[in-house]
């Protein structure tokens, strides 16, 4: 039978899990009273401000056991304690990441302007190049012009000589002067 309690002693205190510390913040109020037991009869051992930084060491009912200030420990209402940062170190951190996203932006802003400026740039270029592609579409069709321009004069001139040589045949089956009259 003793042996049954012992391990029934030993198996409820292994299943307790051992109380850790716990980071928490007193909340945003003025001053909060460290009392040496739990309740509001005892004795006042320190005052805590807002953003004062405590452990939590012990649990029971609606009071917590805190270690606060370089190893002192003492009790507070549970309520008066928060998880969360004060407000103040909140503000704080906000103002901070203000501060940085402000350089970024102005960091961003100076790229965007000189990618604007980029832009221009490669704008003029890109008409400058699109009208000389223009213009170089356009030139084949000029030689093409000029080639058929060329070949209806040259077209012409062969004619004329053919005509002209033609019809000096047809006259010449009369007199001649080289070889001399009625010879």
């Amino acid at each position: 039978m003793r042996r049954c309690f012992f391990m029934m002693v030993v198996s409820a205190v292994a299943l307790v899990p051992p109380a850790q510390a716990k980071t928490m913040f007193v909340i945003d109020t003025f001053k909060i009273m460290v009392r040496s037991q739990p309740g509001e009869n005892y004795k006042i051992i320190d005052q805590l401000a807002s953003d004062d930084k405590v452990e939590v060491l012990e649990r029971q009912e609606y009071w917590v056991r805190i270690g606060f200030k370089e190893g002192k420990e003492g009790w507070v209402p549970e309520r008066l304690l928060t998880a969360e940062k004060p407000k103040a170190q909140r503000i704080a951190d906000l103002e901070k990441q203000l501060q940085v996203q402000g350089s970024r932006i102005a960091l961003l802003d100076q790229e965007t302007l000189s990618l604007k400026q980029a832009k221009v740039a490669c704008d003029d270029t890109l008409n400058t190049l699109s009208a000389e592609n223009q213009r170089l579409k356009q030139e084949p069709y000029q030689i093409m012009l000029l080639l058929a321009g060329g070949g209806i004069f040259l077209i012409g001139c062969i004619t004329a000589l053919v005509l002209q040589s033609i019809g000096r045949r047809k006259r010449g089956s009369g007199l001649s002067f080289e070889k001399g009259i009625g010879l």
